[in-house]
C-alpha cells in the first residue's frame, strides 16, 4: 500500500467518533504522520475521552447552536445536506466499483477519502475519473478543513485540518 493510500485512510479514521481505543491507535500511528504535532499528542493524552467526544460531536455531528464543520460535500457547496453531490459521488462509486457503508451518504468526507485511496491503489489510470474527484473534493475541503482550525479546541483537529488543506488547497 503506497503512502499515500495509507495517509488518506487515516485522515479517513480520524472523522470517527473516538473511543476507549482511540488515542493508543493515534500513539501507533504518529511516527507515519509527520504532519501531527507533538502537542496535540500531549494534549490528547491528557483529555479525558467524554471531552474528546465532545469535541468530535460538536464539530461534525450536532454543535449548538450550529455545526460550523459538517463533513459533506453537499453542505458545503449547496447548503444542505443529500444535495445533488450525492447523486454525481455516487455515480463514482459504482463506476470505480467502490462500495460505501449504507448508514452514510455518498458525500461524508471520510467515504470520499476512502474512494480517493481506492481509486489511486485499483484505478490510477483513469485519470479523467481520477481529475473529476480530485476537482470536487478541491473545491469543497479546504473551506471545510478552514472551518475545522477555526472551530476546534483540540489541536489533532487542527493539525488534522492543516493536512487536509495542504492535499487539496486547488
Amino acid at each position: 500500500m503506497s503512502e499515500s493510500v495509507q495517509e488518506l485512510n487515516l485522515l479517513s479514521g480520524l472523522l470517527a467518533e473516538p473511543c476507549e481505543d482511540s488515542l493508543v491507535a493515534i500513539e501507533e500511528l504518529a511516527p507515519q504522520l509527520p504532519w501531527l504535532s507533538v502537542e496535540a499528542l500531549e494534549q490528547l493524552r491528557h483529555t479525558p475521552l467524554p471531552d474528546w467526544q465532545a469535541e468530535h460531536t460538536a464539530l461534525f455531528v450536532s454543535g449548538h447552536p450550529k455545526t460550523h464543520c459538517m463533513p459533506f460535500e453537499s453542505v458545503w457547496m449547496e447548503g444542505q445536506m443529500m444535495g445533488e453531490a450525492v447523486m454525481r459521488i455516487n455515480d463514482y462509486y459504482q463506476i470505480a466499483g467502490f462500495s460505501i457503508e449504507a448508514d452514510l451518504p455518498a458525500d461524508f468526507l471520510g467515504t470520499e477519502l476512502q474512494f480517493l485511496a481506492y481509486l489511486i491503489e485499483h484505478h490510477r489510470e483513469q485519470e479523467e475519473l481520477m481529475h473529476e474527484v480530485l476537482d470536487g473534493m478541491n473545491a469543497w475541503i479546504p473551506k471545510f478543513a478552514t472551518a475545522v482550525r477555526i472551530h476546534a479546541d483540540l489541536l489533532i483537529y487542527k493539525d488534522w485540518a492543516k493536512r487536509l488543506e495542504a492535499l487539496f488547497s486547488a
